[in-house]
């Protein structure tokens, strides 16, 4: 049983990559300004006081850009740094991205000497990666389990989980394990989609 979900995960992102990868630059950069508009739209993002975000890479929506913009807001922002040996992601506040270093499969990243460490219970948005979901708020990310983990260890109220993706990765149905975290938003070029009252 768990074979075969692993299995079906695994083909799963593929055709999740694939299709995100098809999608022409100008295409993406039209996509990534409207999710960029929508996520900081939404009353979750607006009332937080603390956002952690993750750092794009390849083909993933533009979060660079987001980050840029949240420094300009009286928020404090938030990016995680992987700690290898513990397969844990370590929550570091930043000021600019001249704090981010290449990292962990070269994903940008806080420089530890740069950056103030921070507690994740201090979070109030988590805006998650991952490669494919759905409307039950399913999550299908990389395989390392580093935010599932992350999101479990945290004591008291759970984060919002606001996941930034491309019409393209929202399947009808995803995969879950009993360990898997699942996302409370779906936010995408075409709008936002809340799994629960967040």
């Amino acid at each position: 049983m768990i074979a075969a979900l692993n299995d079906h995960k695994a083909a799963l992102r593929r055709e999740a990559l694939r299709l995100r990868d098809s999608i022409d630059p100008k295409t993406k950069k039209t996509k990534d300004s409207e999710i960029h508009k929508n996520l900081f739209q939404t009353r979750e993002f607006t009332k937080a006081k603390s956002v952690m975000f993750f750092a794009s890479i390849r083909s993933e929506p533009n979060t660079l850009d987001m980050i840029a913009a949240a420094l300009t807001l009286n928020k404090i922002i938030v990016l995680p740094r992987v700690n290898l040996k513990e397969r844990s992601l370590e929550p570091y506040i930043i000021t600019n991205l001249f704090e981010l270093v290449p990292g962990y499969m070269n994903i940008p990243e806080p420089h530890p000497e740069l950056a103030a460490k921070c507690s994740a219970e201090d979070i109030d948005v988590i805006v998650m990666p991952g490669l494919a979901f759905d409307k039950s708020g399913g999550r299908v990310g990389y395989g390392g389990g580093y935010y599932d983990r992350f999101i479990s260890g945290i004591k008291g109220q759970r984060p919002v989980l606001a996941a930034v993706a491309y019409d393209e990765q929202v399947m009808e149905s995803v995969p879950v394990m009993s360990y898997d975290q699942r996302i409370d938003m779906i936010v995408t070029e075409s709008g936002v989609f809340r799994v629960s009252a967040a």
